[in-house]
């Protein structure tokens, strides 16, 4: 609020003192960004979740990962089936399954980035229950050919039990992570475009950290009075598959908070596709507080 024009305005009309007075297009910006704030948070869980596939190498080094007698996919590369199924699904959903959407929803995108944002949440919660039943699964193998003390003996296992969990996180990525950048688009002001990746890179930062924090807390808890811990090292006498299931619920109740939040945040205009003549002002030029007097 400007009280002082003398003080608070420089000839040109700009603030003064910028900290203590702001355009209409600066604060604009910045109610945008706190209404999405909460929509962003829902990404942090499911981040988390797929973070926690690292445990995936370990099982795999326990499992027979040969796909010829010669030739064996390294423990550490399963992940190619991930970022194998996130091409292969865009460029589906692109040519494919977008033009049959359409039809019935009437978006130009197929679906709405909201809605594909829901699904991927959705797609992490089955990625940690198939996680979940092939470690129980690869847990009573081991148990049945005597491996409880040899954690480190492959067994006669198949590592390829691991690739629908890896492909599930793959289409769990493709909808959620492009859906989020894209949601971020379109109800960022243009002058703040440049956040909607900062943004989503944010979201990974802090899912890493709290990943961290969930294993040492779930370590410490389930070692108490002398039990053996879900994610101890010998992953024959651990519960990894009790980690997956808790990931799994966690992932459940994200889903519920995102259906929250979607109802709080209420309908989503895409400023993209709205036609020019109605489209809302953006106003890029924060800077001024009004137009330079004339001489």
């Amino acid at each position: 609020m400007i009280e002082n024009p003398e003080e608070d305005l420089n000839p040109d009309g700009t603030a003064s003192n910028p900290w203590k007075l702001c355009s209409i297009g600066q604060v604009e910006s910045l109610k945008a960004l706190l209404r999405i704030t909460p929509m962003c948070s829902t990404g942090i869980i499911i981040l988390l979740s797929l973070n926690q596939q690292t445990f995936a190498t370990l099982q795999a080094k326990t499992m027979d990962r040969h796909i010829s007698p010669s030739f064996q996919i390294p423990a550490g590369s399963f992940t190619v089936f991930t970022i194998i199924t996130v091409t292969l699904w865009i460029a589906i959903y692109d040519r494919a399954v977008v033009p049959i959407l359409v039809k019935f929803t009437g978006h130009p995108r197929g679906l709405s980035p909201k809605m594909r944002m829901g699904i991927g949440l959705l797609l992490s919660a089955v990625s940690m229950a198939a996680a979940a039943v092939v470690e129980n699964k690869r847990r009573k193998f081991a148990i049945d050919q005597g491996l409880v003390d040899e954690p480190e003996k492959v067994m006669d296992m198949s590592a390829m039990w691991l690739i629908p969990q890896f492909s599930l996180i793959g289409l769990t990525e493709a909808f959620n992570a492009i859906g989020q950048i894209e949601f971020y688009y379109s109800q960022l002001p243009k002058s703040m475009s440049s956040m909607a990746m900062a943004i989503f890179t944010l979201g990974m930062a802090v899912a890493n950290l709290l990943g961290g924090l969930l294993v040492k807390i779930v370590d410490r808890v389930t070692r108490k009075h002398g039990k053996e811990s879900w994610l101890s090292s010998n992953l024959n006498k651990g519960h990894l598959d009790y980690f997956y299931w808790l990931l799994m619920a966690m992932c459940l109740v994200n889903f519920g908070y995102f259906l929250v939040c979607c109802w709080a945040y209420g309908p989503s205009v895409d400023v993209a596709e709205m036609p020019t003549d109605k489209m809302p002002e953006r106003n890029e030029d924060t800077s001024g507080i009004r137009e330079p007097p004339t001489v």
